[in-house]
This record gives C-alpha cells, structure tokens and sequence, in this order.
C-alpha cells in the first residue's frame, strides 16, 4: 500500500533537494535581472544629473548675462534721459532770455 501513495516533496528528499535547487536558481536569475535593472536605472540618474547640473549651470550663466544686459540698458536709458533733459534746459536757457 505505501508504494501506492504518490511521490511528493513531502515524502522524498532527493524531489525536495531537487525542487529547492530550481526555486533557488530561478530565485538568482530573478535577483540577477533586479540587479542589472538597477544597474541601469543608476546609470541613467547619473547621466541624468550629470544633465541636469550642465542644464543648470547654462541657465545660471544665461541669467547673469541677461541682468547684467538690463543693467547697461537701464544705464543706457538713464544716461540717454539726462541728456534729453539737459538739451532741453540749455535750449530754454537760451531762448528764455530773449
């Protein structure tokens, strides 16, 4: 009657010793691709922020530039105003005291 029971993991160690050996190199390989994955997702956020730090460093340049634009416009048009100004004082200077 035992031969009649079916062979399970239950009751033979050499199936058990079998069925542990491939859960344990399916686990590996699973492991193995969730390493790579990672590998990979470290690699792209390296570049990426290699990227983003270039990205940035243009942006703080191309702003610098830009008030410092501002700046000589402003200085530009102030010094163009107190010229207009100062012409039109002279002009009423000189044609006041006639």
């Amino acid at each position: 009657m035992a031969n009649d029971r079916p062979i399970t993991e239950l009751t033979s160690l050499e199936l058990h010793v079998e069925l542990c050996a491939e859960r344990y190199k399916r686990l590996e390989e699973k492991i193995g691709f969730v390493e790579d994955r990672l590998e990979t997702i470290h690699t792209d956020f390296a570049s990426f922020k290699t990227d983003n730090q270039k990205n940035l460093s243009e942006i703080k340049n191309l702003l610098s530039n830009a008030k410092d634009e501002k700046f000589k416009i402003m200085i530009t048009s102030t010094a163009t105003v107190i010229v207009g100004l100062l012409a039109m004082l002279g002009y009423v200077v000189t044609h006041l005291t006639k």
